[in-house]
């Protein structure tokens, strides 16, 4: 039920919607410009049920997976009513409707996300560590310098402040921070210049541990945060996982790391001098707290350990919401800065430092859509759909056979040619390579989604 619940209804639901407003751009203009509709389905055959009407077949279809627009001709021109036979610009705004509707989709439910009350993080963005020989450490920002601004934009959040610095990756990008005073101890804003690269690399530490740098080289935490109370259970998991931590650690102390890697780690174990052992504790607990030393931190000093269970925080939260002119705007500037992520990926990618971000396929998607339903709630689905939207939008505008940026290509040579066009079967060839490419290139990203999830992987760790 949970499978059915928070995966398959939500990727069905947001599929369905995004391709179906895809088609309904190539139906409409279809329609205006007199080109025969032979049928207009929701789903992919085969068909459970349909009707018709004005000469077109309008279908229900059994795989909840898509939808289609089937036009008369669409390489032949033999027919005047088919979509070949139409002049170039008016096959041009047939083809590239669908393309243009999941744009206006993507900015329209990006506008909602932002009109509809919802709750985000107002804690700050604080840097926590810098990275040696990063250009974050060349710019001289320090650990505990809050992030202010992104290129003149606010960062409210450490997710703000992640978005704003992947957003302008490849370039060298204005971070004002606020720093506190020596003297006067108030914070001051103060401006560095730092280049966001496109290859990060790790690093370790002296104990040994590695890490990622991100584009400078920062990793960022929240400034303002509420402790939480913790359940006895909680208390239990934590103190168990604690000892994992130690024990990673350990073997790093046993392949030469320095036993003061400790210190700077809170595992939730407080090492306690012999005076305090015997001043704080007696009987059981001591002997406990000696063995625990024993058992956990062979190489350090300290006689004896007790187990205190780390202070734990929810972030500082409000409720924002914004007026429809404000939000269809900020909508189009989300639409596009998630080309620019896209872009950046994809990039990223290319150039071999794609780092953890998966490509995915369907299976992929189906659940990254599961695991924001349980870890952002319902309303994070509007934003995704809109991100997916956007995607759609962008894949069928590239010069790939089979989709619609591909039979714009053949337009464009046609133009080129004067008018000469490449032959239909020879189109339509073009258009099955693309097709059984596309299908195999699906095959085998979904052969990994599916090992991913089997092995326990998650998209959005």
């Amino acid at each position: 039920m949970d499978l059915l619940i928070h995966y398959i209804l939500p990727f069905v639901g947001i599929l369905l919607g995004i391709v179906v407003v895809h088609e309904g751009g190539h139906y409409v203009t279809a329609k205006m410009f007199g080109v025969k509709v032979l049928e207009a389905g929701v789903g992919l055959p085969p068909r459970i049920w349909g009707f018709r009407w004005h000469d077109t077949d309008y279908t229900i279809n059994l795989l909840p997976i898509g939808a289609f627009v089937r036009m008369l001709g669409e390489e032949d021109p033999s027919d005047p009513q088919s979509l070949a036979a139409q002049p170039k610009w008016k096959r041009t705004v047939i083809i590239g409707a669908g393309a243009f509707m999941n744009l206006v989709l993507a900015i329209v439910l990006f506008a909602v996300a932002l009109m509809i009350p919802h709750t985000v993080s107002a804690g700050g963005a604080q840097i926590a560590t810098v990275a040696p020989g990063s250009p974050a450490e060349q710019a001289g920002l320090s650990p505990g310098d809050q992030i202010y601004k992104v290129n003149g934009r606010r960062a409210e959040n450490t997710g703000d402040a992640s978005y704003l610095i992947h957003l302008y990756q490849g370039s060298t990008i204005d971070v004002t921070v606020l720093r506190k005073d020596s003297r006067t101890g108030d914070l001051l804003p103060v401006s560095k210049s730092v280049y966001a690269r496109w290859n990060p690399p790790t690093y370790s530490d002296e104990c040994g541990v590695k890490h990622d740098q991100g584009p400078t080289g920062i990793t960022i935490g929240a400034v303002n945060q509420l402790p939480v109370e913790q359940t006895a259970a909680e208390r239990v998991k934590l103190e168990q996982q604690s000892e994992k931590d130690v024990a990673t650690y350990n073997k790093q102390v046993a392949a030469g790391s320095p036993a003061w890697c400790y210190a700077g780690a809170d595992f939730g174990f407080k090492g306690l001098s012999a005076a305090q052992c015997d001043a704080q504790l007696d009987g059981e607990a001591k002997a406990q707290a000696m063995d625990l030393k024993q058992r956990l931190f062979p190489t350090v000093a300290d006689p004896c350990f007790v187990w205190q269970a780390p202070k734990a925080y929810e972030p500082v939260t409000k409720s924002t919401w914004q007026a429809p002119w404000e939000a269809i705007p900020h909508g189009a500037r989300m639409s596009l800065e998630s080309l620019i992520l896209a872009r950046n990926q994809i990039w990223s990618l290319l150039r071999g430092f794609g780092g953890s971000s998966p490509v995915t396929g369907p299976v992929g998607i189906a659940q990254a859509t599961g695991e924001v339903v349980k870890q952002a709630g319902w309303l994070s689905l509007i934003t995704l759909a809109a991100t997916i939207s956007m995607s759609l939008a962008v894949l069928n505008i590239l010069p790939i056979p089979m989709v619609d940026g591909g039979r714009l290509v053949f337009i464009l040579i046609e133009f080129l040619r004067r008018g000469r066009r490449i032959a239909p079967e020879r189109e339509a060839l073009v258009h099955l390579a693309g097709f059984v490419a596309m299908i195999l290139l699906a095959a085998v990203i979904t052969y990994f989604d599916i090992a991913r999830i089997i092995s326990g992987g998650s998209l959005l760790r």
